[in-house]
């Protein structure tokens, strides 16, 4: 399972961010240039002003018309955006430039070869029809786009007269459309065959999901959500909430037992954001906003929501328990323990738990739900109620989770018992507590938040970043941090840093971007400037905490995999079926075009 996780990631190696839209157009007409040159060349030219004139003919008649189609594609549908149009654009301008050489160059040694400038015509066609629908999302505007950027390119064509030899308009005409409708069923034919896994597997066409694919990752769309809602479950899950209030401060805990992805916007992506949002009609009586902790739950991709719209699910349950919450004066332990690899942490607060586990610096991604339960069963011989977090604080490349018979599941078990075996004490504790967000590629819309608890001389911190993953070395840097900060107020700190495991992330960037990689520096300030800020307004607070059932729909077992590796899977059979189907297709139209006199 742990592989083809591995594998699913591998689509994301077909993405890449595109140069800017000037370095785009200045590179059409230097390709369009050199092409013009080497037109003249192939013409047994010597003379280097007929060359530079040929160039300049290039330019005309290569350069002009992909940045017409370009312009006109931008101009006609705004959601194209001209960075991807005029690259597109570029494509055109080498797809035609190259026929033209063949044509020209091959024609002395085989006359048939004349008609290779139609293939090129054709393929052009094809390529812009397939991203056109595919990659742009333009499912009904395609074929005439496509046609577009065709005639464009005809007119330039017929003007120029780049072959001398055609003369005939009809001629010309009938060979366009022969070229156009042999790639045209080529291409339907190609996603004719490459929808068939993900029908017979899911009931849902694989190049209409990866078509939705794109849409999401290139434009933010939604439209994957609805295959998604087709295919989810309904299952029944848990949300823990719990509150700090104070004259200063005012806290919320959230540990929802929804995983936060799949990626980008879709499903539970944007939960952390929206479910503290979701709370901000919440004031005490000064006005102030809580300051909402969303922590990552003891869940995995199988526990995505399938739709953004579940999240009402998740607030409505949320509220519930905010409604019973009796708040009392707090009272805190803290306990933790090492088993194997796993270290678990645990703060007591009245008659509540709160524990969370890392395996840190070794990566463990997410861990099963069923796992969780077991746990929170274990603390509720002793504890009203009781949070399980899986911190996620450990990003090391590796994919990897938890499942019901890992070894490591039995670590977290054993853990468990360790830390409820032990002695404890309540004891009146401050509480404080601070937020900033940051701008940063790899930190999400709820920022940094940092819990801070003073208990005699120790201080304990909880710094939550609103992240897929943060780097292990950077983790250590951040606790050393934590400890000299400590000191600086006389006393020792124990700290530890946990991420939500946030999907909105995980966009055209890639999948893993954790935390760490970049801004270390301001984000270290940031943390430093929190703990300033949360220190001076320690205070008394109570406490109170509550749970709630709920049900939700998400994708299922196994779910999440099977769609992101079928559509991995369409993607690998493309560049094989592709160029197998465009090389049959060129020999049959050559053939074709042979007949047409």
């Amino acid at each position: 399972m742990q592989e083809v996780k591995k594998e699913v990631l591998a689509i994301t190696k077909y993405f890449l961010s595109l140069p800017h839209p000037a370095k785009t157009t200045v590179a059409i007409f230097i390709v369009a240039f050199l092409f013009g040159v080497l037109l003249s060349a192939a013409k047994s030219t010597d003379d280097w002003v007929r060359l530079f004139i040929g160039g300049i003919e290039g330019v005309i008649f290569l350069a002009f018309p992909s940045i017409f189609s370009s312009v006109a594609l931008y101009i006609l549908r705004r959601k194209a955006f001209f960075r991807r149009a005029v690259f597109l654009g570029l494509l055109t301008c080498i797809c035609y430039g190259l026929f033209y050489l063949l044509s020209v160059w091959l024609v002395r040694f085989w006359q048939p070869a004349e008609n290779l400038v139609y293939i090129g015509f054709g393929l052009a066609f094809g390529m812009w029809y397939f991203f056109l629908k595919l990659a742009f999302g333009f499912r009904k505007s395609a074929f005439f786009l496509a046609t577009l950027q065709l005639a464009i390119f005809a007119a330039f064509h017929l003007a120029g007269g780049i072959l001398q030899k055609e003369a005939d308009l009809v001629n010309l005409l009938a060979k366009l459309y022969l070229a156009v409708f042999v790639f045209l069923a080529a291409i339907y034919l190609m996603f004719y065959f490459l929808s068939l896994p993900m029908k017979k597997n899911l009931k849902i066409s694989s190049m209409d999901a990866l078509g939705m694919f794109l849409s999401q990752w290139l434009y933010g769309e939604k439209e994957l959500e609805e295959a998604f809602e087709e295919i989810g479950e309904e299952v029944e899950t848990v949300v823990w909430v719990a509150t700090f209030s104070g004259k200063k401060n005012n806290a919320i805990f959230v540990v929802p037992y929804v995983h936060f992805g799949p990626f980008g916007n879709l499903g539970g992506s944007e939960f952390t954001f929206r479910i503290a949002e979701g709370f901000s009609g919440l004031y005490d009586k000064k006005g102030a906003m809580p300051e909402v902790f969303v922590f990552h739950g003891t869940v995995t991709h199988d526990f995505n929501p399938v739709s953004s719209k579940e999240l009402e699910k998740v607030m409505s349950a949320c509220k519930n328990a905010l409604g019973r919450i009796v708040k009392r004066p707090a009272k805190m332990a803290y306990l933790e323990c090492k088993v194997g690899s796993t270290n678990a942490k645990s703060f007591f607060f009245n008659d509540s738990a709160f524990l969370s586990f890392s395996r840190a610096p070794q990566t463990t991604e997410d861990i099963n739900f069923g796992l969780g339960l077991a746990v929170m069963e274990i603390a509720k011989r002793s504890c009203k109620t009781a949070a399980v977090v899986d911190e996620h604080n450990a990003e090391t490349g590796e994919i990897s989770s938890v499942e019901v018979g890992n070894p490591i599941g039995f670590e977290i078990l054993d853990a468990a018992r360790q830390i409820f075996s032990k002695k404890k004490r309540l004891d009146r504790f401050l509480f404080a507590c601070a937020s900033r967000r940051i701008e940063a590629e790899n930190i999400g819309k709820n920022g940094i938040k940092l819990a801070l608890f003073k208990k005699n001389a120790t201080l304990y911190s909880i710094v939550l970043i609103d992240a897929n993953g943060i780097v292990p070395q950077f983790r250590e840097e951040i606790l050393d941090l934590l400890v000299a900060l400590g000191k600086e107020k006389g006393m020792r700190c124990v700290g530890e840093v946990m991420t939500t495991d946030t999907h909105q992330l995980n966009t055209i960037q890639g999948v893993i971007n954790p935390v760490g990689t970049q801004k270390r520096g301001d984000i270290m300030m940031l943390i430093r400037q929190l703990f300033y800020e949360a220190a001076a307004k320690l205070e008394e607070v109570k406490f109170g905490a509550a749970e709630e059932r709920f049900k939700i729909n998400v994708f299922g077992s196994g779910q999440a995999v099977e769609i992101a590796a079928t559509i991995n899977g369409v993607v690998a059979i493309l560049r094989l079926v592709l160029p197998a189907i465009l090389v049959a297709a060129t020999a049959i139209l050559v053939w074709a075009l042979g007949k047409i006199s």
